[in-house]
């Protein structure tokens, strides 16, 4: 086999090209990848509909920030102690069913928020300004309350649900300032 003294310029384009691609492909890390709802083999597929309609409105408010948080997993339960559950070490929400559309919705929205919470590092730094908006210490204790609706986590995923759904669809005894809400949409928004 013989090789070409003189290398075509069509080649030398192609190959400089095909390089810098392979340059500007690692210099700007890995593609991104969505978050995925995993769901169990415990949710009915009414349930599965309805799951994944409301990911898809979690993922959109939550674009900006998609790349600090991962996969959750989704699983039924018949009996559980509170309405939702988030198991962190595991990133999994445990659903208790059946309930109506309205409370699937928002403690789905209100244990996703949960999952932002725990993997999200970058979520310290919002911390401070919700506690502030929502006429709170900014060095209060993020997962400590008197009651369960004292409790800034608590009222943080609770203006999740007012920021991912347009309102709280179940009253709670959680207080939920806009202002608070703002400063959640803010920091997703920083995220870009």
């Amino acid at each position: 086999m013989s090789y070409p003294s003189k290398l075509h310029p069509f080649l030398i384009f192609r190959t400089l090209a095909l390089l810098l691609a392979l340059f500007v492909s690692s210099a700007c890390g890995p593609p991104e990848r969505t978050p995925r709802l995993l769901i169990d083999e415990s949710v009915a597929p009414d349930l599965q509909s309805l799951a994944l309609a409301t990911w898809e409105k979690f993922l959109t408010a939550f674009s900006a920030r998609s790349d600090c948080f991962g996969d959750v997993s989704l699983r039924a339960a018949r009996e559980l102690d509170g309405r939702a559950a988030y198991a962190s070490a595991t990133a999994t929400v445990l659903l208790r069913v059946p309930a109506t559309a309205a409370l699937l919705d928002a403690a789905l929205v209100h244990e996703w928020a949960h999952h932002v919470e725990f993997q999200c590092a970058e979520h310290e730094q919002m911390r401070a300004p919700f506690l502030r908006a929502q006429g709170l210490a900014s060095d209060r204790n993020w997962f400590s309350g008197k009651e369960w609706a004292d409790t800034p986590s608590e009222q943080y995923a609770e203006a999740t649900i007012v920021l991912v759904l347009g309102e709280r669809t179940i009253a709670t005894a959680a207080a939920v300032d806009p202002a608070a809400v703002d400063v959640l949409a803010d920091w997703i928004a920083a995220g870009d």
